[in-house]
C-alpha cells in the first residue's frame, strides 16, 4: 500500500475509474467508459483465471500420476516397500530445488501471507512468473504427497493473472482490485462456488477493505470464472456430499460444544503451525537438507498413516460420508495438524486450506462420535459434524466466518445446514480470535513486526514536511533590540520568530514564552538584542524529514514549532512547522487515502471536525486560466485545495495544488472544509459562472 498524500505524491495517485459524476456530459460519459472497461477486464480475468485453473488440476492429476507410478515401482519391491513414501518425497524435494534454482525466491514455502503483503502493503505487484511457478511447485507438493493445499496457490496463481491481465489493458491504477479478481476466481473454480470466492477475496485477500463498486466487479470476475470452469466440463464441487440432514432443534447444543472445541483448536494449530516454522528456520542446515529432511519425515508418517498424505480430499469425502471410524479421524487429525505443519515448514510450497479442511473434518465427525455415545439424543446424523466442522475449523482458522458459511452453503447446496453452520462457525470464530487475535496467515507477519494495516504512526512517517510547512514567516534581525523585538511580535499573530543575521542564515528562534521570561527577570538589561534572546540550540528540519519525525523532535524539546531549513544550507530558513500543521497534514492525508479509490488501507480513518465535508467541484469556464493563488480558497472561502484533477488528460489523475498553475474549465478541484465553507464555496462558483451548470461532487 502507499498513501498518497497533498503536495509530495498525488501526482502519482490512483485515478478515479467510477463511482462519480464531477462535471459535465464528457465526465459522465467518461466515467461510464472506464468502469464498463473495468467490467470487461474483470470479466477477462475470469476466463483467464477458469483456463488457469484449469492447467493447474491438469498439472496436479500429471505430477500424481507421475509420482504413483514411482510408488507401485518402489511397493513393487519387496525391499523397498517401507521406504516408498519417504522415497518418492524425497524425490519430489529433489524436483522442488531444481524448480528453486530455475526460479529463485519463488518456489519453495508457504508464500500466501508474502501474497497478501503484495496486494495489502505493495499495491498488488504480484509477479507475472508466479503463474508457472507456482503450479509447478504445487503440482509437485502434492503430487509427491507434502501435507500441503492447493487453494493458497490457485488464489495467487490467479493473482499473478490478475495482475498480467491488468498491465497488458494498462489498467496500473486499479492493479490491487484486479489481482483480488484473479484471486477469487482461481478459488471460484476450484470450490465452483462463485459467492464463497467473494468472501474470500474480501475478507481474506483485502482483510476487509472493499468497496460497494469493487464488489460488483469481484462478483463479476468469479461468475465468468465458473461459467468458463462449467464449460469446459467441470461441473461438481471439490467435495461430493450426501443431503445434509438437521433432525431437531436440541442438535444445536452440540454444534454449539463443538464450535467451541473447534475455536480452542484452531488457535492451537495457529500457534503450532507457526512455531514449527520458526523453529524449522532457526536450523543451521542447509535449505536442501531442511527439505528433503522435513519431506522424509512426513513420508515416515505415511508409512504408517497412508491416507495422511497430500491435501486428501478423498479421505475427507469419506468422512463427510460417515465412513471412518471415530478414533481413525481423531489420529488423522493429529497427524495432519504435525505433517502439514512440517511440509510448508520446511520449504515444500502450497497452502493452508487442504490441511485445514482436513483437520476440521476429522475433528468434527470425531466429535460426533463422541457425543453420540454420551449424548445421544443431543446428537444428529454421521456425516454432519465432519461437514460442518470444516467449515468452522475453516473460519476460525482464518477469521474468515464469512468465507468459510458461504462455502459451505455452495458445496451442499442446502438451506438445512444454515443453522448449524452459523451457530458453529460463528462460536468457533469468536473462541479462536479471543485466545489467538492473528489469523493463520497474519501470526507469522505479526511476530515479524509487519501489519496488513499499518498504524498511523506509520503513515506519518510516510508524509514528508514539504507537504505540510508554511514557508510565510516573520524573521527578527539578529540586531535588533528589545524594543523592536517586543513592537515585531506584537504586530504578528505567529507565536515562533526565526532569528536571522544579516546574510538571512539563521542565528535561533524567539519564542513568545522566552520573551516573557526575560521581561519578568530584573536582571535582564533593556539593551540586549534578539542575538541575546534567542534560543541557539533549536532544532531543526528539512524538507524531505517527515512529520512522525518531526514531531517526535517537537515532543523530545518540548516544541510547538520548528524552522524549515535548506536540505543543503542548514542556516537557510524556508518556513516553519507547527503542531497545527502536522495534524493538519495528517488529516488531510487520511482523507485522500479515503477519497481515492486504491489508496485506503487504514482500518480506522480519522473524521474531520464535526460538520466538516470533503467534496470535488468541476472548474466553471469563467475560472478558465486563474491560479489557486488567484483565487486565495482558503482566506476567500475557508476551504482547502486537495489536489486537481486536470481535465484534459485521457485518464483522470490527481496532481499537485501548485498555487501557480493556471486552472482550465473540465478541471476537477477536490476540496475539505466546513459544511458552511464549502456551500459558501458552491454559491461563489455559481454566481461567477451565471446560467452554467456547476457539478459537485461529496464525498463524506
Amino acid at each position: 500500500m502507499h498513501v498518497y498524500y497533498v503536495h509530495t505524491r498525488l501526482a502519482n495517485a490512483p485515478q478515479f475509474w467510477h463511482g462519480e459524476v464531477v462535471s459535465g456530459p464528457r465526465s459522465v460519459s467518461a466515467t461510464h467508459t472506464r468502469y464498463t472497461g473495468l467490467v470487461l477486464a474483470a470479466a477477462l480475468i475470469g476466463l483467464v483465471g477458469a483456463a488457469g485453473s484449469f492447467v493447474f488440476r491438469a498439472a496436479i492429476a500429471t505430477a500424481v500420476h507421475a509420482f504413483g507410478t514411482l510408488a507401485v515401482f518402489l511397493g513393487a519391491r519387496g525391499s523397498a516397500r517401507p521406504l516408498a513414501a519417504p522415497l518418492v518425497l524425497a524425490v519430489g524435494g529433489i524436483a522442488l530445488l531444481l524448480l528453486e534454482r530455475l526460479f529463485p525466491g519463488d518456489a519453495l514455502g508457504y508464500g500466501f501471507p508474502r501474497f497478501l503483503e503484495m496486494v495489502n502493503l505493495e499495491g498488488g505487484r504480484v509477479k507475472r512468473r508466479w503463474m508457472i511457478v507456482k503450479t509447478l511447485g504445487a503440482a509437485v507438493s502434492l503430487g509427491a504427497g507434502a501435507s500441503v493445499g492447493r487453494e493458497g496457490p490457485i488464489a495467487q496463481i490467479g493473482g499473478s493473472i490478475g495482475a498480467f491481465v491488468a498491465r497488458l489493458l494498462r489498467l496500473e491504477s486499479r492493479l490491487k482490485l484486479l489481482v483480488a479478481c484473479g484471486a477469487a476466481a482461481g478459488i471460484a473454480t476450484t470450490f465452483n462456488a462463485p459467492i464463497g470466492s467473494v468472501m474470500f477475496a474480501q475478507e481474506i485477500v483485502l482483510q476487509g477493505k472493499i468497496e460497494l463498486a469493487h464488489f460488483s466487479l469481484i462478483v463479476i470476475a468469479t461468475t465468468t470464472a465458473v461459467i468458463a470452469s462449467r464449460t469446459l466440463g467441470d461441473a461438481g464441487t471439490i467435495f461430493q456430499v450426501r443431503p445434509f440432514e438437521f433432525d431437531a432443534y436440541r442438535e444445536l447444543v452440540t454444534y454449539a460444544l463443538m464450535g467451541i472445541f473447534l475455536g480452542i483448536l484452531a488457535a492451537g494449530y495457529v500457534r503450532f503451525f507457526h512455531a514449527t516454522l520458526e523453529r524449522i528456520a532457526r536450523l543451521r542446515a542447509r535449505t536442501a537438507s531442511k527439505l528433503i529432511g522435513g519431506l522424509v519425515a512426513v513420508g515416515i508418517v505415511g508409512t504408517i498413516l497412508p491416507l495422511n498424505l497430500s491435501d486428501g480430499y478423498p479421505v475427507i469425502e469419506d468422512a463427510l460420508s460417515g465412513k471412518l471410524p471415530a478414533m481413525l479421524m481423531a489420529v488423522l487429525a493429529i497427524a495432519k495438524i504435525v505433517t502439514s505443519s512440517v511440509s510448508l515448514g520446511c520449504g515444500a510450497p502450497g497452502g493452508v486450506f487442504g490441511p485445514i479442511f482436513f483437520i476440521g473434518a476429522m475433528s468434527g465427525g470425531a466429535f460426533r462420535s463422541l457425543f453420540a455415545w454420551w449424548t445421544p439424543g443431543l446428537t444428529g446424523p454421521r456425516g454432519s459434524y465432519a461437514l460442518v466442522g470444516l467449515a468452522a475449523f475453516l473460519g476460525a482458522c482464518t477469521h474468515a466466518p464469512l468465507t468459510a458459511i458461504f462455502l459451505l452453503f455452495e458445496t451442499t447446496g442446502s438451506h438445512e445446514v444454515a443453522l448449524p453452520a452459523l451457530v458453529t462457525v460463528i462460536l468457533a470464530v469468536i473462541v479462536a480470535s479471543t485466545i489467538e487475535p492473528e489469523s493463520i496467515d497474519t501470526l507469522g507477519l505479526a511476530r515479524a513486526g509487519r501489519s496488513l494495516e499499518p498504524p498511523r504512526e506509520q503513515i506519518m512517517d510516510l508524509i514528508p514536511i514539504a507537504s505540510a510547512f508554511h514557508d510565510v514567516f516573520e524573521p527578527i534581525p539578529a540586531d535588533a533590540p528589545l524594543a523592536r523585538v517586543l513592537k515585531l511580535m506584537g504586530e504578528s499573530t505567529s507565536s515562533c520568530f526565526p532569528v536571522v543575521d544579516d546574510d538571512g542564515h539563521l542565528v535561533g528562534t524567539l519564542s513568545l514564552h522566552g520573551v516573557r521570561a526575560v521581561l519578568l527577570d530584573p536582571a535582564a538589561g533593556t539593551e540586549r538584542t534578539a542575538r541575546d534572546l534567542c534560543d541557539r540550540n533549536v532544532p531543526t528540519v528539512t524538507l524531505e524529514t517527515s512529520l512522525g519525525q518531526a514531531l517526535g523532535r517537537m515532543e523530545e524539546d518540548d516544541r510547538d514549532e520548528l524552522p524549515v531549513v535548506a536540505n543543503d544550507d542548514p542556516t537557510r530558513v524556508l518556513g516553519l512547522l507547527s503542531r497545527a500543521d502536522v495534524i493538519r497534514a495528517y488529516n488531510r492525508a487520511l482523507v485522500t487515502m479515503r477519497l481515492i479509490p486504491g489508496t485506503s488501507g487504514v482500518d480506522a480513518v480519522p473524521q474531520w471536525s464535526k460538520g466538516y465535508r470533503v467534496a470535488r467541484f468541476a472548474v466553471p469556464r469563467s475560472w478558465d486560466g486563474r491560479t489557486l493563488r488567484e483565487l486565495d480558497c482558503r482566506a476567500r472561502f475557508g476551504v482547502s485545495v486537495l489536489a486537481v484533477e486536470r481535465g484534459d488528460v485521457s485518464e483522470q489523475a490527481f496532481e499537485v495544488p501548485e498555487p501557480d498553475r493556471r486552472l482550465a474549465a473540465g478541471d476537477t478541484l477536490v476540496l475539505a472544509g466546513s459544511a458552511a465553507a464549502v456551500a459558501g464555496f458552491e454559491r461563489a462558483v455559481r454566481l461567477s459562472a451565471p446560467g452554467e451548470r456547476v457539478s459537485r461532487t461529496p464525498t463524506e
